[in-house]
């Protein structure tokens, strides 16, 4: 007894003061008096210790809160929820709370605090592996990091849950992910991935359209073979009702009580009433039926309507915006063309070479610019030929082999070094200095193959930053190759500042020639993915070593061409061969 006066006691109590609070919020006096009665029953029931009457009010309360727009009161309703499933171990309770919180500080635009309880439903979801539940999760979790706007996270939830939609076989949800990347890449700047993802969202959006007016047509046909069946058993009960007048009119023969004309007469009249009655009865089934077909038809051809209009303002749209990618894209082109001439500028006149050894050069750079370059240089008796590997290719290997050009020139020609391992330790210094990159992240680099020849004495001295010379001697038909140091110029390698390169010094003859290229001939894949590789260069260059170093080039050339065939390019190309005179 006195258990019970405590129970009513406290609960008035509680209402009380729950009262006053819910007062302070302005919350109207209907709403306030249905909170009331559900925070006596949850106190009630938590005395009695029955969490699952206890959870039932709570949810309650929450839900009335949260349709009423009282958001706070409401996660406070659902953050008890989510304490008492986490106590129970009600792992879709918590799957549940967690995610309406979530909901909740979503609409109230508190993203990091939605995010924050998804992730928790994520991870429930996961732990359950339920793959349906972890991509809504995923969804939602994308969803608010596009509202911070967050792009690029948003981006990772999306790939992920898109991944998984796929693999669940979830159209609708595929749809939805495609939709967020194509937003996200658009308010990037990336209008190449926005249109692609856009274009892969239009057309599961334009598939799952069809499937809802295959639908409709279905449930139309339906409706009319329902209007067919029961004309059909209109007239069999037309036939039966046939039949009994025929049963009716011989029974009339022995009916002594009324004559034949009269009995006739009136068998006849209740038959046409019957058979008029069958016919309204068939003629409101097909009107009936004629309706619906009309009503369905004009809702197909209304959405079909609304379809071609959306259709048409993107189309527009695509249009619009293609006709300014257009636009940018030959502003672009045209400023690549022009930095196309400077670089090619920077390159040795093909005569320097030309007029000291029998040569060949291939030079195909990826795009319109390379990140592969090649320097010459003479002073008095000693000539200086390069291949260079920059990192990257485009535009901006394009940058970097502007600057190991210019670099290139300051350390020979202004500063007289001729010492290889000695200019390649200083270009080293200077891309760390000229690219901040004790300072910065940067770590852009280039690999070098880099000879220094004696016209004289023909001694050859090689320095290498990760790049081989192959030199073939003619006395001996073999094709040798000196390994470069294992250092890049700059990049990774910014932070040894006392990085030293090493010299390697060869005697040669008349007849010996000289290969210095970068790795973007030997890493050339086939339609088979298989690379050009190291061996097959050395057995061309061998198979073709007495021809005339154009006639080798016109060879090596042909056999990447076939190789290669209908492949892209994967980089730029820089093969260099010279002979000794």
């Amino acid at each position: 007894m006195r258990k019970i006066q405590f129970i009513i006691i406290l609960s008035f109590v509680l209402q009380f003061f729950f009262t006053i609070s819910v007062l302070a919020q302005d919350v109207p006096a209907g709403i306030q008096n249905e909170l009331s009665g559900y925070e006596t029953k949850i106190e009630q029931f938590r005395t009695e210790k029955k969490p699952s009457q206890e959870l039932e009010y709570l949810n309650k309360a929450a839900f009335l809160c949260w349709n009423n727009q009282l958001y706070n009161k409401a996660v406070d309703y659902f953050k008890r929820v989510l304490e008492l499933n986490e106590n129970s171990g009600n792992t879709n309770g918590i799957l549940l709370s967690a995610n309406y919180i979530g909901m909740i500080y979503d609409e109230t635009q508190n993203y990091t605090e939605a995010i924050n309880y998804f992730k928790k439903g994520l991870e429930i979801s996961k732990n359950t592996n339920d793959k349906n539940n972890i991509t809504s999760s995923l969804l939602n979790i994308s969803q608010s990091y596009q509202q911070i706007p967050s792009y690029e996270e948003s981006n990772k939830w999306a790939m992920e849950g898109l991944e998984l939609a796929k693999e669940i076989n979830n159209l609708k949800l595929v749809r939805t992910f495609y939709g967020i990347l194509a937003n996200n890449y658009q308010n990037l700047g990336n209008s190449e991935k926005s249109i692609e993802y856009f274009d892969l969202f239009a057309s599961i959006d334009k598939f799952l359209k069809k499937e809802e007016i295959k639908t409709i047509k279905k449930q139309s046909e339906t409706e009319v073979q329902k209007a067919q069946q029961e004309k059909q058993q209109t007239e069999q009960e037309l036939v039966k009702q046939t039949d009994k007048l025929k049963e009716t009119e011989t029974s009339l023969a022995k009916v002594e009580e009324l004559t034949r004309e009269q009995q006739m007469q009136l068998e006849l009249k209740e038959s046409k009433i019957r058979e008029q009655a069958a016919q309204l009865k068939l003629r409101r089934i097909v009107i009936r039926g004629l309706i619906g077909v009309v009503l369905l038809l004009i809702l197909f051809f209304t959405i079909l309507f609304v379809l071609y209009r959306k259709i048409r303002i993107q189309k527009q749209k695509i249009e619009e915006q293609r006709d300014i990618l257009d636009l940018q894209n030959k502003k672009i082109n045209a400023s690549i063309h022009y930095a196309q001439n400077i670089q090619r500028a920077i390159l040795p006149v093909k005569n320097q070479i030309e007029n000291i050894f029998e040569s060949f050069i291939i030079y195909k750079p990826k795009d319109i610019v390379s990140g592969d370059f090649y320097w010459f240089a003479q002073l008095q008796n000693t000539a200086f030929l390069a291949a260079v590997d920059c990192t990257g290719h485009g535009v901006p290997g394009a940058f970097m082999s502007m600057i190991g050009s210019s670099l290139l020139n300051e350390i020979v020609l202004e500063k007289k070094i001729t010492e290889p391992a000695k200019i390649l330790s200083l270009l080293n210094e200077k891309v760390i200095e000229s690219l901040r990159q004790k300072e910065t992240e940067n770590n852009d680099g280039m690999d070098v193959c880099f000879i220094a020849i004696d016209l004289t004495t023909k001694k050859i001295t090689f320095s290498g930053a990760k790049r081989p010379l192959f030199i073939y001697k003619s006395k001996t038909s073999q094709l040798d190759e000196i390994k470069g140091d294992r250092l890049s110029i700059g990049g990774k390698k910014r932070l040894q500042e006392e990085t030293t390169f090493n010299n390697h010094v060869v005697e040669t003859s008349t007849g010996d020639i000289l290969y210095l290229s970068s790795d973007g001939l030997t890493d050339q894949n086939n339609a088979d993915r298989k690379r050009f590789g190291s061996n097959r260069l050395r057995e061309i260059i061998l198979n073709n070593i007495s021809e005339p170093m154009m006639k080798q080039r016109e060879h090596i050339e042909k056999e990447l061409n076939d190789f290669q065939q209908d492949e892209e390019q994967r980089d730029d190309i820089t093969l260099i061969g010279i002979k000794i005179n």
